[in-house]
């Protein structure tokens, strides 16, 4: 009888175990059932806090045709130093995506839409639409409704000319700071310091203790500095240059004095001038008519150290000087330098006229307008023709 009674007691005990068991299990799953956007903790349900928006709330949307769904869409600030990420968003299976996010500041904004942006002056508080249609990574047709001076970045998108650019920044009385630090921005610093100083003077009293305020001023002194610190600068009269040709005629740069006129020093045996002459031909050919002209001064010939190496021999001296002369005609037919005014005093790097123009590496150019006055040093390609056609405007 004490066994039977043993037996019942312990199955009781099992069943007591397997009820708590059985509820355990059961309180476990359902304090981990999934819920969208809550936690559950001790049977209750805690929704999440929406995303903390930081600055003044914003919103970025559109509808992009011809990017696939899910493609990320990217919203950023340029700086004028580097682009930080705001925000990004998806493409729905529409094309359609929209971002809410907060501006802490004004400024210059980009959707990037595969390879190219999209850029925008924003304050904050805008509800910008982007719409557009993409032809691969391209942008082949785009429209951006809101935003600042949303009619004059769409009208200047069309025509990004820099001629056109500096002179609306030099001329213009509008007070837009924003848009003519994006325009500004587009120009070459060294040759357009007249804009940049401007625009500079513009944002600094619309945000003075803006980023963008740092940074340009750092930039635009920084350059001050330098161009300052040559033997001759820009904004200086050119330095009076009269020296042989190769057929020993003297040729005095003054004497192009109402022209444009590119001083392009150089010499034969250097590869990157040679590299750049077919596009100075172009602009001669192109712009000659119109009143531009080329002053070329070689830094063919021999330096102090081979000179010295010739023990004051002047036979030697003469056959060198015959060698390098050759050289440097043969490298003016080569390359097809049809203008007049080519000069060298055959020394190279001791040359006492490219001393005076600080001139420690080549090619060195400089553009000078009709007054004689030195304007722009060392632009290349596109600058360099914004340049002359800037200048050939000038009366």
């Amino acid at each position: 009888m004490k066994k039977y009674y043993l037996l019942l007691f312990a199955a009781a005990l099992l069943i007591s175990c397997s009820d708590a068991t059985t509820k355990t299990t059961t309180d476990t799953t359902e304090s981990t059932s999934p819920a969208a956007a809550a936690v559950t903790t001790s049977n209750k349900t805690i929704e999440k806090a929406p995303p903390t928006i930081v600055g003044t709330p914003t919103t970025i949307k559109g509808t992009i045709q011809g990017l696939d769904e899910g493609t990320k869409i990217f919203f950023d600030k340029k700086t004028l130093d580097a682009t930080d990420v705001v925000g990004s968003t998806k493409i729905d299976g529409n094309g359609n995506f929209e971002l809410k996010t907060g501006l802490q500041n004004p400024g210059i904004y980009r959707v990037r839409l595969g390879a190219r942006p999209v850029y925008m002056l924003l304050k904050g508080g805008e509800e910008v639409t982007v719409n557009a249609t993409m032809d691969g990574r391209k942008i082949a047709q785009c429209e951006v409704i809101g935003g600042l001076y949303a009619a004059d970045m769409a009208a200047w998108a069309l025509d990004m000319d820099h001629v056109k650019i500096k002179t609306y920044i030099e001329t213009t009385k509008e007070d837009k700071p924003l848009l003519h630090l994006y325009l500004v921005e587009k120009l070459d610093l060294v040759g357009n310091m007249k804009a940049y100083k401007k625009v500079l003077t513009s944002l600094q009293d619309a945000y003075p203790n803006d980023l963008y305020v740092k940074q340009l001023n750092s930039k635009v002194l920084s350059m001050d500095a330098k161009l300052k610190a040559q033997p001759v600068s820009v904004g200086v009269e050119a330095p009076e240059i009269n020296l042989p040709n190769p057929d020993g005629k003297k040729m005095a740069l003054s004497s192009l004095k109402g022209e444009v006129v590119l001083l392009d020093f150089w010499a034969s045996w250097c590869r990157p001038c040679r590299m750049t002459n077919p596009h100075v031909v172009e602009m001669y050919k192109k712009y000659h008519k119109k009143g531009f002209d080329i002053f070329n001064v070689s830094l063919d010939g021999i330096d102090d150290k081979r000179l010295a190496a010739y023990q004051n021999d002047p036979a030697l001296i003469a056959q060198a000087m015959e060698i390098e002369k050759g050289k440097w005609k043969q490298a003016i037919k080569q390359d097809k330098l049809t203008w007049k005014n080519h000069v060298s005093e055959l020394r190279s790097w001791s040359s006492p006229v490219a001393a005076t123009y600080g001139v420690n590496s080549i090619p060195k150019t400089f553009l000078i307008d009709r007054k004689g006055i030195i304007r722009y040093q060392n632009l290349r390609g596109q600058a360099l023709e914004d340049a002359i056609k800037t200048l050939l405007a000038e009366k």
